[in-house]
């Protein structure tokens, strides 16, 4: 038996039909590559198309320490007032010195000279931060101080509030219960 050669540049024609064959499965398998994703993709999309579902509130745990800092930066003197005071709705609690742009020794020896002078002769102080923060967004805090000096003997105790800002506070129209 004779084999059959063939000439270079010449195939047979079952090297045709593989050939074709496997041109075919391959463009096949791209073009299913390409096309069934989005079509899941889309289908899926129509499905939930209408549905609405309540969000986990996790998902609301308000803005982070920073964009609160940076936006209360931006706050006026008078809109810290508000904040403090109740007139724009805020709850009032204890701050981190984190929050704060004063330490408690900058914030009791800077707090004003004509009232610190006077007091040259008390023994001690301690400072306690506070914070009001809105209650729409929690985006806003105003940052204020309770700054309490107390004579060398314990015998008496003088306590302000002083905003970071440098106003003094009327603690009687605080409505905060500063004795927790």
């Amino acid at each position: 038996m004779k084999k059959k050669t063939l000439k270079k540049g010449k195939m047979s024609v079952r090297s045709i039909i593989i050939s074709t064959l496997l041109l075919a499965v391959t463009g096949a398998v791209i073009a299913g590559a390409l096309i069934v994703p989005g079509h899941i993709l889309s289908t899926q999309a129509y499905a939930r198309e209408g549905i609405v579902t309540p969000v986990p509130t996790d998902y609301y745990s308000g803005p982070s320490e920073a964009i609160v800092k940076n936006a209360s930066r931006q706050l006026t003197e008078g809109q810290c007032l508000s904040l403090i005071y109740g007139t724009w709705d805020s709850i009032i609690s204890p701050a981190q010195p984190s929050e704060c742009n004063f330490t408690e020794y900058e914030i009791a020896t800077t707090y004003d000279y004509s009232v610190t002078s006077y007091y040259q002769k008390w023994y001690s102080w301690y400072a306690t931060p506070y914070k009001a923060v809105d209650t729409t967004f929690k985006t806003y805090a105003a940052i204020f101080w309770k700054v309490t000096f107390t004579k060398y003997d314990g015998t008496e105790e003088k306590t302000y509030y002083i905003t970071e800002g440098g106003t003094h506070l009327d603690p009687n129209a605080i409505e905060y219960d500063f004795t927790k």
